[in-house]
């Protein structure tokens, strides 16, 4: 069913189509530019975002189980957040202290906030998400930069903020995220950007939350650093990172047991959805299989195709190609259905990032209906 206000695919050029920058909805996420001790920036964050922190505290667990096929307690939760505080701190005590200083600010219970962290680690959940990546050769701009439509909870939207870092001795770093989150996608002062996809195969309750290898790898001032402690910390899932570097496109499917690198052609050009590429991991594909996100053969091959006729790719191009309907309503531009399952997620917001450049351009709702806002780092 197409809901009256969506173009289905018989009303949309999906091969040009891009929101009219002049005539959608001009609406920003709040921004905010913290700096000092990880505690002090954590103080600020949650000094400036504590009605949003306070409600996303009682609201991630119900949300949570809306996507869950295992609903759980707050005090299941809380109880599985305790376990993973010895581990950050042993390999990422600077998030770790920023959590601390984000409840402190709020006024709520630091176990809430490891919950916002590390949720994806409770139980089996569906997310989407169409990640692209584009070398600077590729680029009609000459910079290099990455994109994805973040295919998830429509009540997280409010709820969210742009927030940037300048953490002493460590890259600065800009990342739309919901405050109290530790990192999500953005880039940093490094060249570095990263955008993620949800990804099917094993998981392991003894490793580190993925958002903590977020923002490691944002923290970053190199790939080579990057990579490296990915590689070195315990992973407690399966999930894949889209990153745009100053060597062109790295994609990092990313599991307990190893961590594979995926690089562009000579195309330049990556596209990702939520399903493992690499070789060595295509067996996640049968054994996980009921977890792979709605048509993500079929976006990922979508994506590769639009971007392959193109000699140059434009920001205009990106923008259309994350506003593409083909297979709609599980399309890269997804919107809500019928699926019982995940049928009331959307694409949330859609990111285009561009580390050289400093910025990042990100939708507030579906890219077809709503305008990319310029962010520049703090």
């Amino acid at each position: 069913m197409v809901p009256g206000n969506y173009l289905g695919p018989a009303q949309l050029n999906t091969e040009n189509h891009h929101p009219d920058m002049t005539s959608q909805n001009n609406s920003r996420f709040p921004e905010l530019t913290v700096s000092g001790s990880p505690k002090q920036m954590g103080q600020q964050i949650g000094e400036n975002f504590r009605s949003q922190i306070v409600e996303l505290s009682e609201l991630v667990l119900e949300r949570f189980n809306k996507g869950s096929e295992s609903p759980i307690t707050w005090t299941q939760a809380e109880n599985a957040a305790r376990k993973s505080f010895a581990r950050v701190g042993e390999y990422f005590p600077d998030p770790l202290d920023e959590l601390q200083g984000t409840a402190d600010a709020a006024g709520v219970p630091v176990e809430r906030l490891m919950v916002l962290n590390a949720r994806n680690m409770l139980s089996e959940t569906s997310e989407g998400c169409t990640s692209i990546m584009v070398s600077a050769e590729s680029s009609e701009t000459g910079s290099c930069f990455a994109g994805q439509n973040w295919d998830n909870d429509p009540a997280m939207a409010p709820l969210s903020a742009v927030i940037t870092r300048k953490g002493a001795g460590k890259a600065e770093f800009t990342s739309w995220l919901q405050p109290g989150v530790v990192a999500y996608m953005g880039f940093n002062s490094a060249g570095i950007g990263i955008c993620m996809n949800a990804l099917n195969g094993p998981s392991d309750t003894n490793g580190l939350p993925w958002y903590f290898f977020v923002r490691a790898i944002l923290e970053s001032k190199s790939t080579e650093e990057a990579v490296s402690v990915v590689e070195s910390a315990p992973r407690a899932l399966t999930a894949n990172a889209a990153m745009i570097t100053s060597n062109g496109p790295l994609n990092l499917e990313i599991t307990p047991g190893a961590v594979e690198s995926i690089k562009a052609d000579d195309s330049g050009i990556l596209v990702h959805t939520n399903h493992c590429v690499h070789p060595s991991l295509t067996s996640h594909n049968d054994d996980y299989g009921d977890r792979i996100y709605g048509q993500s053969f079929q976006r990922r091959d979508r994506g590769q195709d639009l971007l392959s006729k193109l000699s140059k790719v434009s920001l205009n191009d990106a923008k259309s190609l994350l506003s593409d309907h083909d297979g709609f309503p599980t399309s890269i531009c997804r919107h809500p259905n019928d699926d019982p399952k995940t049928g009331w997620q959307r694409s949330v917001i859609s990111i285009i990032l561009e580390p050289d450049e400093n910025r990042m351009h990100v939708s507030h709702g579906n890219p077809c209906e709503n305008a990319y806002e310029t962010y520049d780092a703090g």
